[in-house]
């Protein structure tokens, strides 16, 4: 489902994947007008401005969509398996990012649960991987300045815009890698938040139709949308994709 043949790595501060045409356009173009309305989602100013449709948050409303929508269910079903963490697995590997997932044990759940005794005694892995429709507001919208949770390994940011949909020159909305301007504050595993103006930013990848940005969770992956400055109607609609251990 997913093509990796324009995959453009960065590795400094930390590794990142900018991934253009990542499907299959008539795909990309179904999923895309068939997006989930505003009104499915919850509203969170939690880590910025943003809506979200998951498993945690409106889990009924977001069962019945994907119910509804072959297309969605079709892919819901390629990323939450085994399968699809081996292929991202591989696809990292053959660029020199190891994730050391060899022999893991795989859940669908949404939850977090602990590893039970005998993973632990094997040091057995136990991963997952998180599907979340992820909206912000085009006027406003943002995520502050982050750099995920500890459990996170791997995200993959799916843009979902139809053609002449977002107007990124004007609004903005790519996603930027950041660093603290106190460097002291530069380690930051357990996912402390900062403030826009505490950072400088490095690089902002662009915010285009049928693209992914992929990057690893490190003590210093630093990255977040900056405040938009597009229309209250429109959205900047994603989908997030996150592979996760479970402790």
């Amino acid at each position: 489902m997913f093509n990796f043949h324009n995959a453009q790595f960065e590795y400094e501060p930390y590794p990142v994947c900018f991934i253009p045409e990542i499907l299959e356009p008539s795909v990309y173009q179904e999923l895309a007008e068939t997006y989930p309305a505003r009104d499915l989602f919850h509203f969170s100013r939690n880590i910025g401005v943003k809506y979200s449709l998951s498993e945690i948050n409106n889990k009924k409303i977001y069962e019945d969509f994907l119910g509804k929508n072959s297309r969605w269910l079709e892919f819901y079903k390629a990323v939450k398996c085994r399968d699809f963490v081996e292929q991202i697995a591989g696809f990292l590997k053959s660029h020199h990012i190891d994730l050391k997932l060899d022999g893991f044990k795989y859940t669908p759940s949404p939850r977090c649960r602990r590893r039970g005794p005998i993973s632990r005694v094997l040091n057995t892995q136990v991963i997952r991987s998180r599907f979340e429709f992820s909206a912000m507001p085009a006027k406003g919208g943002g995520i502050r300045p982050h750099t995920d949770a500890p459990t996170k390994l791997v995200t993959l940011v799916m843009a979902f815009m139809k053609e002449g949909e977002w107007n990124e020159s004007t609004w903005g909305g790519g996603t930027s890698v950041i660093i603290p301007k106190d460097r002291s504050r530069i380690y930051n595993f357990h996912n402390r938040f900062m403030e826009f103006e505490e950072t400088e930013v490095l690089k902002t990848y662009p915010f285009t139709p049928n693209q992914c940005l992929l990057f690893i969770k490190t003590y210093n992956s630093w990255h977040s949308v900056q405040p938009m400055t597009g229309p209250e109607t429109v959205l900047r609609k994603t989908l997030t994709i996150n592979i996760e251990t479970i402790i």
